[in-house]
């Protein structure tokens, strides 16, 4: 069957790229730094493996990690910090002081960064600096833009213009899109068009949404997650819709590994044969351990890309491209 749509489907990835900035105020070192050590194993091979199989894809990159060591990183600090209620959320109390004590692959990823630099086929975006939470109780506009304008200047000191932005677990607030085009920002990623996957701080993610967002992962729930390209248009912005956070392996899931993968297939055909965006996304540290069969699983799915691509015409697109996509199209 032939693409039923004028568009041609896109293949779009983005990585929530953020060392252990992402998940410091959830584990230890002890509990999770093997995950995000493994990040420094993980980004060659992705790079491979999206060269392999022709695969552009956009990694949203948490500002501090741009810095080389700590004194790069204290002269790039925003002038207000973030004032959460939960203090735990914030990683200036102590986190950046501990880095003379831990191990510096924890914090500062510039020479990561410089490998996906060199690789012209990929997008550097923001995570914000400082893994900010846009939701959370305390914290304020003036904060996040004081956050926000230090991501940008750190990327412009290695020369880097963000143009991208994704929101540290999807806490997306719409009272800070404004500010977006005075920093450069023109997209950013919105959450699958679905109430279990709505944005919401920590506290409102309830047991019945955390629920059937876990069977979504393995079956349809009637909704692909697929985005037309004309619904990207936000005012002055451009908003890419998630379709599916890819759940890293897990041995008390394994049994479940063909159900994961199948959904994720279905939800890229039915993009490909109606011409729209499938937006898979996921975080370095994810597939950080178990990396042979995490990789296997992933290399599956491109593997799945490259027939569309072959049956469909279905094109990978980083975030920017896509947006370069809709402009040639609707905006001439």
């Amino acid at each position: 069957m032939k693409n039923t749509s004028k568009n041609e489907g896109l293949f779009v990835i983005s990585l929530d790229f953020e060392l252990f900035w992402g998940i410091r105020d959830k584990f230890s070192f002890e509990e999770y730094g093997p995950n995000v050590l493994g990040v420094w194993e993980v980004i060659p091979r992705l790079l491979k493996l999206f060269e392999k199989y022709e695969v552009n894809a956009s990694f949203a990159t948490v500002g501090a990690m741009f810095a080389g060591n700590l004194d790069e990183l204290n002269s790039f600090l925003p002038q207000k910090k973030p004032s959460y209620f939960d203090q735990n959320l914030s990683p200036y109390p102590d986190y950046i002081e501990n880095s003379k004590s831990n191990h510096p692959n924890y914090y500062f990823g510039k020479n990561l960064i410089e490998l996906v630099k060199k690789d012209a086929r990929h997008e550097i975006g923001t995570h914000t600096f400082s893994h900010y939470y846009g939701l959370e109780p305390g914290q304020t506009k003036e904060e996040f833009e004081s956050d926000l304008n230090s991501a940008v200047e750190m990327a412009k000191s290695q020369g880097i213009e963000l143009k991208s932005f994704v929101f540290p677990r999807h806490q997306i607030n719409p009272d800070y899109l404004d500010l977006f085009p005075k920093y450069g920002i023109e997209i950013y990623r919105e959450t699958e068009k679905a109430w279990f996957h709505s944005a919401a701080r920590g506290a409102d993610e309830g047991v019945l949404k955390r629920a059937v967002r876990f069977l979504d992962y393995f079956i349809c729930l009637g909704n692909h997650h697929c985005q037309d390209l004309n619904e990207i248009k936000k005012g002055n912005l451009y908003a890419i819709r998630a379709s599916r956070w890819l759940r890293p392996y897990k041995k008390s899931e394994a049994k479940y590994d063909r159900l994961k993968i199948r959904r994720i297939k279905n939800q890229m055909r039915f993009a490909a044969r109606k011409g729209k965006i499938f937006h898979l996304w996921f975080h370095p540290h994810d597939i950080g351990i178990d990396q042979d069969k995490n990789f296997e699983i992933l290399e599956e799915i491109l593997q799945f890309y490259q027939e569309l691509n072959a049956k469909y015409g279905m094109k990978a697109a980083n975030m920017a491209e896509v947006v370069k996509i809709y402009q040639e199209k609707y905006e001439p």
